[in-house]
C-alpha cells in the first residue's frame, strides 16, 4: 500500500512540473509574439517597445503585424516567393533601421523616423497586395533601392 501511495505521489509531482514547464513555454511564446519577434525581425529590438507608443515602437510593431500577415500567407509559385522572400528582407532591413536610429539623439532621430515612415507603408502596402496577388516585383524594388539610399547613421 505504500509503494502505491509512492508512485501516486511521484506520478502527480511528474504532472505539475510538466505544467509548470508547460506554462513558462506558453509565457515566453506570448513575450516574444508581443515584441513581435520573428525570423523577419531585427533580434535586438528593445524590451519596452512591446507597449510603448513611441514613434519607432509603433513603427515596429506595424512591422510585425505585416510580417506575421505575411507568414500567414500562402507559399505560392517560385515568383510569389521570390516576391515574399523580398518583402521579407525589406521589413528586417527596416526593422534594423528603426533600432539603429531609436539610438540616434536629438532631431536627427526624428529626421530619421520620418524618413522610415513611408518606407513602412510602402511595405504595408506591399504585403496588402501580396495577400491579393497584386505585388509587382517593380514597386518592391523601388522600395528596395530606397531603403538602400536612406539607411540611417549607426
Amino acid at each position: 500500500m505504500g509503494t502505491v501511495i509512492v508512485v501516486i505521489i511521484v506520478v502527480v509531482l511528474v504532472c505539475v512540473v510538466g505544467f509548470a514547464v508547460a506554462l513558462a513555454g506558453r509565457g515566453r511564446r506570448r513575450a516574444k509574439e508581443a515584441l513581435g519577434l520573428s525570423p523577419v525581425l531585427a533580434k535586438d529590438v528593445p524590451r519596452e517597445w512591446a507597449g510603448a507608443h513611441s514613434p519607432e515602437a509603433r513603427m515596429h510593431r506595424r512591422l510585425a503585424s505585416a510580417a506575421k500577415s505575411l507568414s500567414g500567407q500562402p507559399m505560392g509559385d517560385a515568383v510569389e516567393i521570390e516576391k515574399r522572400v523580398a518583402v521579407e528582407q525589406q521589413i528586417l532591413q527596416l526593422d534594423e533601421q528603426l533600432v539603429a536610429a531609436a539610438t540616434v539623439p536629438g532631431p536627427r532621430k526624428v529626421e530619421l523616423l520620418a524618413e522610415l515612415e513611408p518606407l513602412v507603408a510602402a511595405v504595408e502596402s506591399s504585403v496588402a497586395d501580396s495577400a491579393s496577388g497584386r505585388v509587382e516585383l517593380d514597386h518592391l524594388k523601388q522600395t528596395q533601392a530606397e531603403l538602400d539610399a536612406g539607411e540611417p547613421d549607426k
